[in-house]
């Protein structure tokens, strides 16, 4: 597949008009599931997402969706670690250590469990980078791990063959988080006393982070809505070309509705820059197969960059292609969060994949390295499912229709929920000549007969009777009739796998060998 205008020897230029000559790889679009580690200091205090922020709370500014979380770390903060000015975020940076991290069995793990691609944190909000970076002191070789945390996951993943990416984080959200590091309480005992933004190098003269200054994890000092510093955004932009340097990604994940800093981000400068113009064409130079990912992305630069959807679902299929994160729990462990079932995960993926989409699922890690049992089971049980279904995932593309049945997202998209399927939920996927239908829900009740109306043959959209129809992971073959309305399978008595069931429909001319089966199934065309 063509990745644009590098196939003619020339190379990219910082404007859309060159980088729309790109296209999503044909490796991405089959790949349909990557395991993705939000892993990092914050993890050290087992609290979940936003800690980093949400430690120097109470404060204004705390996005509704934000305030039950950010009171809960605030209070677990103080309680545990004391006020933010003596124990703040460059502290818990320190106290995490990843001291049982083995990349190379966890990637194992994620192999078995059906991943084609992994994603590394690279830095996230909180300002602190994962690799040997060249440019931010507070990374993860000078303090905590003491170890380049993304060059081992690379190493790990592209020795179990599968792609790496990184997600970068820091950035316009950085400039928004951290600059809760520079208030102080409005009201109590400590009022007024600063919290520990303020510190500079000289401050920790004798103390665990002597040589360390502050100010190059937190920033300047500012106050919220202040527009970014070119110097912040310098420094963000030379950091993220550091870290696809050095490790080439062939995905790149920014945490931004834009690119970093420009019209539209979350954060954007004023003027909006124009570096992630300047990224894009520098990456896709460098990395031909790369895809950078963003939040929100116009129809005509759907080639040049990959849309990401976090936490939501689409309600019909996107004509390009496009990815779907989300997460086990929470981001960052915590504590006490209740998990998504193998069922619920499964249901997702098949939702998304039949959408055209592939499922980007965040995995906790304990501070240590480690995963809990609970999260290890979910794996596993996916990985069960894979093993048994996966043909109808991997490699495939979307049919006429994504899906049939009475439960659906409502609008364009939707906040991600445990729908509750029917045995009328189908969803489809194609490969060739098999087309495949996800029964999202098995039959109630003594009728173990599922009717498929898009197979009918008044639809019309087969362009040949089905030839045989299979289901995944029987023993027996499969009973099934062709009428007007619908094509009628008859099911066994017990589903061959715990979660959606998987009908195999080839079409076209059998072979000879195959003839015999393919009449053994009919019951009628």
């Amino acid at each position: 597949m063509s990745t644009g205008p590098m196939s003619d020897g020339e190379n990219y230029r910082p404007d859309w008009g060159s980088l729309r000559g790109h296209r999503v790889p044909d490796w991405f679009r089959d790949a349909k599931l990557g395991i993705w580690s939000h892993w990092g200091p914050q993890s050290a205090a087992r609290s979940g997402d936003w800690y980093a922020r949400h430690l120097y709370g109470p404060y204004d500014g705390t996005e509704e969706f934000e305030q039950e979380r950010a009171g809960r770390q605030t209070a677990a903060h103080r309680k545990r670690y004391g006020h933010p000015s003596r124990f703040g975020h460059k502290d818990l940076c320190g106290l995490w250590r990843a001291e049982k991290f083995d990349p190379e069995a966890l990637m194992d793990r994620f192999r078995r469990t059906g991943a084609r691609y992994f994603v590394s944190m690279a830095a996230h909000c909180d300002n602190f980078d994962l690799w040997d970076s060249a440019h931010q002191p507070w990374n993860a070789v000078n303090v905590g791990p003491r170890s380049d945390i993304v060059a081992r996951w690379e190493a790990a993943a592209r020795g179990a063959g599968l792609r790496f990416g990184v997600s970068m984080h820091a950035g316009s959200w950085t400039w928004r988080w951290l600059d809760a590091a520079f208030a102080a309480d409005t009201e109590g005992p400590a009022a007024g006393v600063p919290y520990d933004g303020h510190l500079t190098a000289g401050d920790g003269r004798g103390l665990w982070w002597e040589g360390l200054d502050p100010r190059a994890l937190y920033g300047r000092p500012r106050r919220p809505g202040e527009p970014p510093d070119p110097e912040f955004i310098d420094d963000f932009y030379a950091r993220l070309r550091d870290v696809t340097t050095r490790h080439r990604p062939e995905l790149v994940y920014l945490d931004d509705s834009r690119l970093p800093f420009d019209d539209g981000s979350v954060c954007p400068a004023a003027p909006p820059s124009g570096r992630g113009l300047e990224f894009l064409a520098d990456y896709y130079n460098r990395v031909p197969e790369g895809v950078v990912s963003i939040k929100t992305v116009p129809g005509r630069d759907r080639g040049a960059v990959l849309l990401d959807v976090e936490r939501q679902q689409l309600g019909d299929t996107d004509p390009e292609p496009w990815q779907y994160d989300t997460s086990i729990g929470d981001w960052f462990y915590c504590d006490g969060y209740r998990y998504k079932t193998p069922d619920d995960i499964v249901h997702l993926l098949v939702d998304t994949v039949s959408k055209n989409g592939c499922l980007l699922l965040n995995v906790p890690q304990l501070p240590d390295g480690t995963l809990d049992d609970a999260t290890g089971a979910v794996l596993d049980s996916l990985g069960g499912w894979v093993e048994r279904c996966g043909e109808a995932v991997f490699g495939t593309r979307p049919w006429a229709r994504y899906g049939e049945g009475p439960t659906r997202v409502t609008g364009e998209r939707a906040r991600e929920s445990a729908l509750a399927y029917t045995s009328r939920d189908i969803r489809f996927t194609r490969a060739g000549d098999a087309l495949y239908a996800f029964l999202m829900a098995w039959p109630d009740g003594h009728d173990r007969t599922v009717r498929i109306r898009s197979l009918g043959r008044a639809a019309g959209l087969l362009h040949a009777p089905p030839r045989r129809v299979t289901l995944l992971g029987a023993s027996a073959p499969a009973r099934w009739t062709v009428r007007a309305d619908a094509l009628e399978v008859t099911l066994p008595e017990r589903p061959p796998t715990p979660f959606v069931q998987v009908l195999r429909i080839d079409i076209g001319e059998p072979g000879a060998d195959e003839a015999g089966a393919d009449e053994a199934g009919r019951t009628a065309t």
